[in-house]
């Protein structure tokens, strides 16, 4: 590939484009946007003559959805490393996938993995009924515990030479022999092509059909117990190959009657063929704390209430997915009552709808 067609001025200044959208409001995003041929051309030229160097990186924790480490890039590196994944390292990898890698590609995505779900529980009982079995897969730390090494030959194995050097530069970047932070795009690339081979392998090896994976939780699904079984020895075997091992915690083998967690919600073929589809209590659970934190920070003039009602808006939206109904009517009445109590009403009454039985109705709504 011509490497003008990543570093070339043209093509920096298509990757700014997309790398100002929603976070034009930063300092640094808007010094660079607003002097962006100037910086552009500073960027190109150090590209060019071998000067360019990556400015150290800022660190941070984030809560959401779990506790974990996220690492910042300079804008001008964060312009770079695009051009380099949208023109290069995206196309090269992506074009070996099977259809159902579903994480950070463009057409796929959660919804689409969730509806894919569906698809092959139906397609499973119309062949087979509501008899069988699907072994649940989650790596243990996966990007935490990915070896740089490991990363590298992911890449080397799809990439021309001189694009591999430009994406080994940027691993290089990262400290220690183990572990990555996610906060990179092109790190989410090799989440998604480090298991390829396994992928492949299960379709083609153990030729499980109904096979479908969203970065590293995968689930398979069969008639037969001995088959998935037989299969979680197979891909042990492989990942360790790699350095990586499965989460015992999350991964078992269950009759496919008693549901899938996958992505947020629990998915239940029952007998008759239907694909009863319920959020996660545990998610309806956290939502509603989260609201309740929001809600007093607006009492305290530090959020305001637009602020928290796109959130819910957002919320709602992505929870809407399956059978949602009364699980969203009784998150509205929530959400009313944080706004008409006062501040000592709010942490009681949100103290008691917390119970068990109203999480528990989340689930079953």
């Amino acid at each position: 590939m011509n490497v003008e067609e990543i570093i070339g001025f043209e093509a920096l200044y298509e990757s700014m484009n997309k790398c100002v959208k929603g976070v034009l409001w930063k300092d640094g995003v808007a010094f660079y946007y607003h002097n962006w041929i100037r910086e552009t051309l500073r960027l190109e030229r150090e590209l060019h003559d071998g000067t360019y160097k990556e400015r150290p990186p800022k660190f941070f924790t984030v809560t959401e959805p779990k506790t974990r480490e996220i690492m910042s890039i300079a804008f001008r590196d964060r312009v770079y490393q695009r051009s380099l994944n949208d023109k290069a390292i995206y196309p090269m990898t992506t074009r070996s996938f099977i259809y159902d890698n579903h994480a950070c590609q463009k057409g796929k995505g959660t919804d689409k993995a969730r509806r894919r779900l569906v698809c092959f529980l139906q397609k499973y009982y119309r062949k087979h009924g509501a008899e069988g079995y699907v072994l649940q897969c989650d790596i243990k730390g996966y990007y935490p515990n990915m070896w740089h090494d490991v990363a590298k030959q992911v890449l080397r194995k799809y990439l021309d030479d001189n694009i591999y050097q430009m994406a080994a530069d940027i691993l290089d970047n990262f400290p220690g022999e183990v572990g990555f932070n996610p906060g990179s795009q092109i790190i989410q690339i090799v989440g998604i092509t480090a298991l390829n081979d396994l992928d492949h392998y299960i379709k083609e090896r153990l030729l499980i059909e109904f096979y479908i994976r969203y970065m590293d939780d995968f689930n398979l699904i069969h008639e037969k117990y001995e088959k998935l079984e037989e299969s979680l020895g197979s891909i042990q075997n492989i990942l360790a190959g790699t350095h990586m091992e499965l989460n015992m915690e999350k991964t078992h083998i269950r009759h496919i009657k008693d549901g899938i967690r996958f992505l947020g919600f629990y998915f239940r073929l029952t007998d008759t063929g239907k694909v009863v589809i319920t959020i996660d209590p545990k998610k309806v659970k956290h939502e509603r704390k989260k609201l309740r934190r929001m809600v007093a920070l607006v009492k305290k003039g530090e959020k305001t209430r637009a602020q928290v009602d796109e959130h819910f808006e957002s919320w709602k939206k992505s929870a809407s997915f399956g059978d949602s109904f009364k699980m969203l009517q009784r998150m509205d009445e929530f959400y009313k009552s944080l706004w008409e109590e006062d501040d000592d009403g709010i942490l009681q009454k949100a103290e008691n709808n917390d119970s068990g039985s109203e999480t528990a109705g989340a689930g079953r709504g």
